[in-house]
């Protein structure tokens, strides 16, 4: 049995679509526990109490008192009768499939405690694949850096979670990279390779200081990963170094930048040096997790872009050969600079202005094309999810025949 882990805080806008996507699930044997939070009164609770009336699978679990993300999740961790459990969000979608792929996995590899998938990101504007590492050592590797895995994706098996006492840590903003960057240590990470589930951009903007607080939290996850696994201690300005959301390097110029991507450089090689002690990443994922984070840091890189790389020569010597072009762009910027800003103050509010009304247009145009995109898309799947089942019936009728 499959426990879909759904926590609800004011939902209703697209509540009804992820159930709606659960239901359409080829894997029957799941149980949906919506966690609604204290203080959800759009509307949320009644459409889940509503479904709930019609399959029984469907559960709403109501907190009596704000409990917050964290400790809504490790609730439905507790409640789950199955063997599995999946994660879901509200707005989420997972594609009909995803269970009968994933349960299948498990049971065929007992030493997968956690298992995603690829996920689509859709929203305004916004529309692209997730591909996270497919194998056990760069799932490993990439997890010390950053968050690279879709957490509205993922099935865990639920005796090892329990039994290591993996449950999500409140004092976390970003609670799924802390937790995931405990449980690689007692159980192996792996994605199957296939687009299950569709993650919705929310409408809200990261405020400065959440993503300040994020941009903290990620370097004491890092620091924290190094410690346990490396042995491995380092200082509070180290730290700054593996803030996430936000290129610490990006804004420095000059002789300063130089010398803190030469101190960069430096911790990055002991973090190989010290793993080839303790062996608990595997040699060439890890190399190829520095190349990303370097080539991030470095050259404003994807931040999860694979690099195959076999030796550190090839990370810190062969890409020094585009340095050149970030000069470039540095220069370009200072000349642009020196000559633009005594118009500046002139020119500001008339292209502000001016911004605006393009910006006015763009989103009125750009909204009604999203309307008609997602429409669209949504009559796709659901072709695609009829298609699908009516295959799998016509497979069961050929066994009884």
């Amino acid at each position: 049995m499959v426990s879909l882990v759904i926590p609800v805080y004011n939902s209703q806008k697209y509540l009804e679509e992820c159930i709606r996507s659960i239901l359409m699930q080829t894997y029957s044997d799941w149980e949906a526990l919506f966690i609604n939070e204290f203080g959800s009164d759009d509307g949320s609770r009644e459409i889940i109490l509503n479904y709930a009336k019609k399959d029984k699978r469907i559960k709403l679990i109501q907190n009596d008192s704000k409990l917050g993300l964290a400790q809504s999740l490790n609730k439905g961790f507790q409640i789950a009768k199955g063997n599995y459990i999946a994660r879901l969000d509200a707005d989420d979608i997972a594609y009909p499939a995803r269970l009968e792929r994933q349960v299948e996995f498990m049971e065929q590899n007992p030493n997968i405690g956690v298992c995603g998938t690829y996920q689509r990101h859709f929203g305004k504007g916004v529309d692209w694949i997730h591909k996270p590492p497919i194998t056990v050592e760069n799932c490993r590797a990439n997890l010390l850096f950053g968050c690279d895995i879709c957490h509205s994706t993922l099935m865990i098996r639920k005796e090892i979670f329990l039994s290591h006492n993996l449950f999500y840590d409140n004092k976390f903003l970003a609670e799924d990279f802390e937790l995931w960057s405990r449980a690689v240590t007692v159980t192996d990470f792996i994605n199957i390779p296939e687009v299950l589930g569709a993650y919705r951009l929310g409408e809200d903007n990261i405020t400065n200081a959440k993503k300040e607080q994020l941009n903290i939290e990620s370097g004491d996850i890092v620091a924290n990963s190094l410690k346990r696994n490396l042995q491995m201690e380092i200082s509070p300005e180290e730290k700054y170094y593996f803030q996430g959301w936000e290129n610490p390097f990006e804004t420095l110029e000059g002789k300063q930048r130089k010398k803190e991507l030469k101190k960069f450089e430096h911790l990055l090689k002991e973090i190989i040096a010290q793993n080839e002690k303790v062996k608990f990443y595997d040699e060439i994922a890890l190399l190829n997790a520095i190349a990303s984070k370097w080539n991030w840091a470095c050259y404003q890189k994807e931040w999860n872009q694979f690099y195959d790389v076999h030796s550190i020569e090839d990370i810190f010597v062969k890409e020094k050969g585009i340095d050149w072009k970030y000069k470039i762009k540095q220069r370009i910027k200072k000349i642009v600079k020196f000559f633009v800003k005594p118009f500046w103050s002139k020119l500001d509010a008339r292209i502000y202005l001016a911004e605006c009304n393009i910006q006015h247009n763009l989103n009125q145009k750009s909204d009604e094309l999203q309307k008609q995109m997602e429409a669209l898309e949504m009559s796709n799947q659901l072709l695609k999810n009829e298609v699908y089942i009516i295959k799998k019936q016509l497979e069961k009728n050929k066994k009884k025949i």
